[in-house]
């Protein structure tokens, strides 16, 4: 046996965190409400329903009572690659496999007069990308199946100033849950123009962050009978993963067996804890809203997320020979939300938005863990007013992904060009979403 392909292992662990397909850029999921999903995400200055938690929590001094909203966005997304071509012309093709994520929002609140409190859970970072038959896709050594999920559980207060003025303050409590699957291999032969890659390992990383607790603020200001501006932040936060833990499974043929178990050895075992820590954006918003006719309101959006402090990924396990950083480079973004709603009758509201959605990725980053692009996203709902306590919400939002290479003037870009294949993705992913309302 001669040298590795790389480090034996992980230069796809390198991402206990990127569980792709994600509904905004990056792997973010902004997709906290069925109602605001409907009108595109820009809600930041309508907040007028207990998902206010989550996209301006000062619109909660301006609701009445106490309710409790419960919504639910099925996130059913799909990516497919094309490798790029080969002297021999052939290409390596990849699928992910049929997926379906359930984004959880649950909100309750109280007015008591001028202030008015509450408590919500969302889910605004993760997904997962699996692929297609994970013995013969090219990208394996990368990441054959990958999750995140995030849980953020927010305790705010919003304070009436005056009539028209509302400021708010929170707290985003927060742990995430990760999972990473790939395959590591070696170059084999007697001589180095006999050899050939031969699969060693498979490697299963998981682990879960300790808790997190970090402001998020609010301001509702109605300037006008129709006009309303709104501001929301919510600060980045580094998620510590500290009880990570790496399996390694030896894979090799039985020529290799005895050799691969003695290579687990002195790289500290098969089993071995890891540390590494997530970080995750800020977000701040500003919104909008326009009520142009009785029946008829507008809101534009203008969301900017601080993807720039993730710039890297450290990992540190038992065994050193598989320490490494793991550059990512990630840059912030903007990104536009238009929603728009018409008050049919009393009882039935019709709602549509748009999103332009700049991915934060750059090209070297670009892989199985995470294939991220641009996209435009197009959305529409309906809600009835039940009864006079009850509302129910239906939502669909359909997101299009641009295609993404990382392959530029024909030289593969990748930071880690021995596990991430050069190629091309085309991604794409289906939005549903239902809440229900109760009024006390």
């Amino acid at each position: 046996m001669t040298r590795t392909r790389a480090a034996i292992l992980l230069a796809g662990a390198a991402t206990l965190l990127l569980a792709g397909a994600a509904a905004a850029g990056g792997f973010n999921i902004y997709e906290a409400g069925a109602r605001a999903t409907a009108l595109g995400g820009a809600f930041t200055a309508t907040a007028d329903d207990g998902s206010a938690i989550f996209y301006n929590p000062a619109g909660l001094a301006f609701l009445d009572g106490m309710a409790v909203d419960l919504n639910l966005m099925p996130v059913i997304p799909s990516a497919e690659f094309t490798g790029a071509v080969q002297l021999d012309g052939s290409h390596a093709t990849g699928k992910t496999v049929d997926q379906s994520f359930p984004i959880p929002g649950a909100y309750w609140y109280r007015n008591t007069g001028d202030l008015t409190y509450g408590i919500g859970l969302s889910a605004p970072f993760g997904l997962g990308v699996e692929w297609s038959d994970p013995e013969a896709w090219v990208g394996r050594y990368s990441s054959y199946d990958v999750d995140l999920a995030t849980v953020y559980v927010t305790p705010a207060l919003s304070w009436k100033v005056e009539e028209t003025v509302a400021v708010a303050f929170g707290l985003d409590i927060a742990y995430a849950d990760i999972q990473l699957n790939k395959r590591s291999a070696i170059l084999y032969g007697v001589n180095p123009e006999v050899e050939r890659l031969v699969e060693v390992f498979d490697a299963r990383i998981e682990g879960t962050s300790r808790i997190n607790v970090t402001p998020t603020m609010g301001l509702m200001v109605k300037a006008s009978p129709k006009v309303t501006f709104g501001v929301m932040y919510h600060h980045q936060k580094k998620l510590e993963v500290r009880d990570g833990k790496l399996t390694l499974t030896n894979i090799a043929p039985a020529y290799l067996t005895a050799t691969i178990d003695a290579k687990i050895t002195q790289l500290g075992g098969a089993e071995q804890d890891g540390v590494t820590d997530l970080k995750l954006p800020h977000m701040l918003a500003v919104g909008v809203a326009y009520q142009a006719t009785e029946k008829a309101r507008v809101e534009l959006d203008v969301v900017h997320f601080g993807w720039g402090y993730f710039d890297e990924l450290a990992l540190d396990f038992d065994g050193t020979e598989l320490d490494q950083t793991i550059r990512e480079d990630y840059e912030d973004v903007l990104q536009l939300r238009f929603g728009a709603q018409y008050q049919v009758t009393p009882k039935l509201l019709a709602m549509a938005g748009y999103v332009r959605d700049e991915s934060p990725q750059p090209v070297g980053s670009v892989s199985p863990l995470l294939p991220d692009a641009s996209r435009n996203d197009y959305s529409f709902g309906l809600q009835m007013r039940a009864t006079e306590r009850v509302t129910l919400t239906g939502t669909y939002m359909s997101v299009n992904f641009e295609e993404r290479s990382n392959v530029v003037d024909g030289v593969h870009q990748s930071f880690e060009t021995e596990t991430n294949p050069a190629g091309t993705y085309d991604s794409y992913a289906h939005i549903f979403g239902v809440g229900i309302g109760y009024r006390f």
